[in-house]
């Protein structure tokens, strides 16, 4: 590949010129430019590295980990050398790193310690139109520093969706818009016989796969679904069809693995045509090349919290129209294509013109923590790039005062500082505070708790295989609640030899459960920070008679 000609590097004095005269400037260009990969290349060749690290903001830790291992073959050095990432439980970086993908995460965590980031010359905030919470609490800290910092520079990176906002936001900087080729798109209203039915829609996406092969339509295809369940009961509709035969079916959602979710650039076996089953994660955040075809569900999960109940879920939403052109485009970029929308145009007319930004749809608790423990006391005030009612602000400083993290001058408490050196929601860190101090003979099995906790379900249910899988859960369930069987599933499964073997027998997902066993690791050593020996309550009838 010739990283020289993708279209972001080909722009790449467009760029230097406008960031030479400007503290910020916003880059919007297509999927599969170069956005990610290239603009740090870019800086790293003018010399921006010479003083002090390129940074780069990534939403979620695959992202930042292929990201790096592109860059570091790009540039022909070894990963964790010239070019690393940092990320929740790994830290791929050394002294010479002076390219370093991270987290959002991981950057709020380090203007803990280094509020100015003066070991940065530049950071780049990529994927900006995901309006994240962490990407919007990042931006409004970002301008605090370049206020400070007259030498810093900010490029913001966003596919076409709404970029002129973080021009206005940064006082009108520049935007750099780059072309792609595209290529027309014939769109096709297609919805099916009954609304709301899966059974249905499941059987029309059937069709439509069945009418493009058998019609030696060239080129790939690509479903949206809105979640993990409906992708796996597609997949195995599909298995059953008249084209299965003909059909490479690959799933796509951010429960799988680095490896598992690779495999959408793998050419397709001669003689058949690839089939890519994907969440909304194929929008703007993945590029598959050669995808000619698009079915769009229209749907999507969004994550909402519900103040009155201090829970948080997620729920199946209609996407937005940018998000629907999104989709759109996906069938365009190698080739003409079609995209069949699966329903009305009266229904696509009706929707929001942008997806409902994270901060107006979450708990913002864990912000407003964060801003306490950086010295930011006016909450009501932090300029973010979109205000949030202040019902949200209230209520969140509400649910710190129950939690005894904040002062009455809103300054952290003894009990807000210990919360904050955990990287958890602030319910699951004070949890583990009070165990800290009024129940440390316990603390292993709260640490178990909270790592469970902070992730989402091991437990999997295969299409066809629910009862087993049902049963198999059932073994570890206990009378005494789900932390103890949280207790019971944790032990097994360090205790077992084959963790793999342990999995596929019980129907667990093996990545969420070692990821559980790094996350209480990690805590472990947080709390040890502190000065605590971490004490078991030993076998739980011991404490739960």
């Amino acid at each position: 590949m010739d990283y020289r000609k993708l279209p972001v590097y080909e722009q790449r004095e467009r760029i230097l010129e406008a960031l030479k005269d400007n503290q910020v400037i916003v880059v919007e260009s297509p999927t599969g430019s170069g956005k990610t990969t290239q603009l740090p290349v870019i800086l790293h060749e003018a010399g921006y590295a010479a003083k002090g690290i390129i940074g780069v903001t990534q939403p979620r830790r695959i992202a930042a980990l292929s990201v790096s291992e592109f860059i570091a073959k790009q540039l022909n050095v070894q990963l964790g050398t010239l070019v690393g990432y940092k990320m929740r439980f790994e830290d791929k970086t050394d002294f010479s790193t002076k390219i370093k993908i991270m987290t959002d995460g991981i950057l709020l965590q380090e203007m803990k310690l280094d509020p100015m980031m003066m070991r940065y010359d530049v950071m780049i905030v990529d994927e900006a139109h995901e309006r994240s919470l962490n990407i919007d609490f990042i931006l409004g800290l970002l301008k605090r520093v370049l206020e400070a910092r007259p030498e810093f520079k900010v490029i913001i990176s966003s596919a076409t969706i709404n970029a002129d906002i973080f021009s206005s936001y940064f006082g009108d900087c520049p935007v750099v818009k780059i072309d792609t080729i595209t290529y027309p798109v014939t769109l096709v209203y297609d919805p099916p016989s009954i609304e709301n039915n899966t059974d249905i829609l499941m059987e029309k996406i059937t069709e439509i796969v069945e009418r493009t092969v058998t019609g030696k339509r060239s080129g790939d295809i690509l479903i949206f679904l809105p979640g993990e369940k409906a992708i796996k009961d597609c997949i195995a509709l599909l298995s059953l069809s008249k084209v299965k035969d003909k059909l490479h079916i690959i799933p796509l959602y951010a429960r799988l693995g680095k490896d598992e979710q690779e495999r959408v650039f793998e050419l397709a076996p001669e003689g058949k045509v690839k089939v890519v089953v994907s969440t909304n994660i194929a929008e703007t955040s993945v590029t598959i090349d050669g995808i000619t075809t698009v079915i769009d569900s229209g749907l999507a999960k969004l994550n909402f919290y519900n103040p009155k109940t201090f829970t948080s879920s997620l729920i199946e939403v209609p996407i937005s129209k940018a998000s629907a052109n999104q989709r759109k485009g996906r069938a365009g970029r190698t080739a003409p294509g079609y995209c069949y929308r699966l329903y009305t145009r009266e229904d696509f007319e009706g929707r929001a013109l942008f997806t409902m930004e994270e901060i107006y749809r979450t708990d913002l608790s864990e912000v407003v923590l964060r801003m306490a423990e950086l010295g930011i006391t006016d909450f009501e005030r932090f300029d973010f790039i979109s205000k949030p009612g202040r019902s949200g602000i209230i209520g969140a400083i509400e649910i710190l005062n129950l939690l005894d993290a904040l002062n009455p001058d809103r300054t952290l408490s003894n009990v807000g500082t210990m919360m904050c050196a955990f990287p958890l929601l602030p319910r699951l860190s004070r949890m583990i505070v009070e165990s800290m101090l009024k129940y440390p003979d316990v603390l292993e099995e709260v640490l178990i708790a909270a790592s469970f906790l902070s992730t989402q379900s091991p437990y999997v249910l295969p299409p066809g295989e629910e009862i087993e899988a049902r049963s198999a859960h059932h073994a570890f369930r206990d009378r005494n609640g789900d932390f103890v069987s949280y207790l019971k599933l944790f032990t097994a499964f360090v205790r077992s030899g084959n963790k793999t073997k342990f999995c596929e027998t019980n129907y667990l997902d093996e990545r969420t459960m070692l990821e559980i066993v790094r996350i209480k690791e990690q805590l472990e050593l947080i709390v040890h920070d502190q000065g605590m020996v971490i004490k078991s309550g030993g076998p739980v009838e011991h404490y739960l008679s």
